[in-house]
């Protein structure tokens, strides 16, 4: 018995020494394969050199034609009468470039002389009946009260205004400032002076009734005064003509 478990012992021993023997030799392999499969596909990978010269010839060998035939033309002497021709055929029909003659440009200007009058200045009392407010009743609501300042109920909320008639214009509208320096240029009857409330009158705001206190009416300048202003203006009413 004593003989025989030495003997057994020694073979677990040199059992051991093979497994571990085995087990080292195995893992060798299996690292040296890994290095060696890692080594292959880092020769397949591509140089970095050549890789950034295929992105640049890729880039800029199609475009370069079309970059080397910008700005050909930049040099090409510029004919002035085919140029001048050019412009002739852009605004012709906006303007035409013929001179009015003296009797042309003083019917013309005799037409519109209004349209040239100076700003004039404006003071006046109004009623607003605003569009926000009263929607599409505005206009009879002031009515109403036009009426009851005709039978002598004198109003408590009014606004006063001071302006020149563009500023007018810019606020109100055009229509509204026509009409005002309208009012303000009739003639007064004799027999029945104007009143002072007047309207209604609409405007961008929505309706007025108005007492305009004073005004100070802008002169009609002389045809030579603003003689380059009437050529223009003439030329663009007879735009397409030669």
């Amino acid at each position: 018995m004593t003989t025989q478990r030495p003997t057994a012992i020694i073979l677990l021993l040199i059992t051991l020494a093979i497994a571990v023997a085995l087990s080292l030799y195995w893992y060798r392999e299996n690292q040296y394969s890994d290095q060696r499969d890692w080594d292959a596909n880092r020769q397949h990978l591509p140089d970095i050199a050549v890789l950034q010269q295929r992105i640049q010839n890729n880039l800029f060998s199609d475009n370069s034609s079309a970059i080397d035939s910008v700005g050909t033309d930049t040099d090409q002497i510029i004919d002035p009468q085919a140029m001048e021709a050019k412009l002739a055929g852009l605004t012709k029909n906006v303007t035409t470039l013929r001179q009015p003659s003296e009797q042309e440009l003083l019917d013309y200007y005799r037409e519109h002389q209004a349209e040239y009058r100076e700003f004039s200045l404006f003071s006046f009392r109004h009623l607003l009946f605003s569009s926000a407010k009263y929607g599409g009743s505005a206009y009879q609501q002031a009515e109403q009260r036009l009426q009851q300042l005709e039978n002598g109920i004198e109003p408590t909320n009014t606004e006063a205004y001071q302006a020149t008639s563009d500023q007018i214009e810019a606020t109100f509208g055009r229509s509204f400032a026509e009409k005002l320096l309208l009012l303000a240029t009739q003639p007064l009857s004799q027999s029945t002076p104007q009143p002072c409330w007047t309207g209604p009158i609409a405007s961008r705001l929505g309706v007025h009734i108005l007492c305009i206190d004073n005004a100070v009416i802008g002169e009609i300048p002389s045809l030579d005064e603003v003689r380059s202003q009437v050529v223009n203006d003439w030329r663009f009413a007879n735009a397409g003509e030669g």
